[in-house]
């Protein structure tokens, strides 16, 4: 059966190689590719290459989609495509774009998604402490000779309030949080595999 070159070709690497083997082997590449190793006429080529390299390193960590692609690789190898030219650069940089775009997305829904708790725990507390702050500077003009704490006790109620309504907000709308990541990570499968198969033909 013959063999295709591989994300494990790029790093010099086995197919069977562990979590710490590829560590290694991305560390010893980013020596090399990483920008701040190069001189400023090769950074546009160094971003290049490390984010194909970011890529490879970030599918071979994840168990899942090391498994996407190795399947992806099994099936090139058992039964070749029919020859076809590469997919032009332009296209090719436009999903690693959207790519990117969507993981970003992704990773700031997830927070929203997980930490709405934490901001109103967080505003609540940081709220109650500029009331009482102020409450008791009111009350008993202890902070009379120190207006600056009076004036921040104002600031410090408004923020937490701010922030509690934006985790009251995030946690009503987890249901569309969920439904949107659902869909953005079924399109991120969608842009890997056309980047593993970019990558494998």
């Amino acid at each position: 059966m013959p063999r295709i070159k591989t994300f494990y070709d790029e790093l010099k690497i086995e197919r069977d190689a562990k979590p710490a083997d590829i560590k290694h082997a991305f560390k010893e590449i980013a020596k090399v590719y990483h920008p701040d190793k190069n001189p400023p006429e090769k950074q546009a080529w160094a971003h290049e290459q490390m984010s194909r390299f970011n890529f490879i390193f970030e599918t071979l960590m994840n168990p899942a989609m090391r498994q996407e692609y190795d399947d992806i690789v099994r099936r090139y190898e058992e039964a070749p495509p029919a020859p076809r030219s590469r997919r032009a650069e332009r296209e090719e940089t436009a999903i690693a774009r959207e790519y990117a775009l969507v993981s970003v997305e992704i990773m700031n829904l997830t927070g929203k998604y997980r930490n709405c708790r934490i901001k109103m725990a967080i505003g609540a507390t940081v709220g109650s402490i500029g009331a009482i702050l102020h409450l008791v500077g009111y009350l008993t003009r202890l902070l009379e000779n120190f207006p600056v704490v009076f004036f921040f006790s104002y600031f410090f109620a408004l923020m937490g309030g701010v922030m509690m309504v934006m985790g009251i907000a995030d946690y009503f709308g987890r249901g569309q949080y969920r439904r949107r990541i659902d869909e953005l990570e079924e399109r991120r499968s969608v842009l890997r595999q056309r980047m593993f198969e970019a990558y494998v033909s």
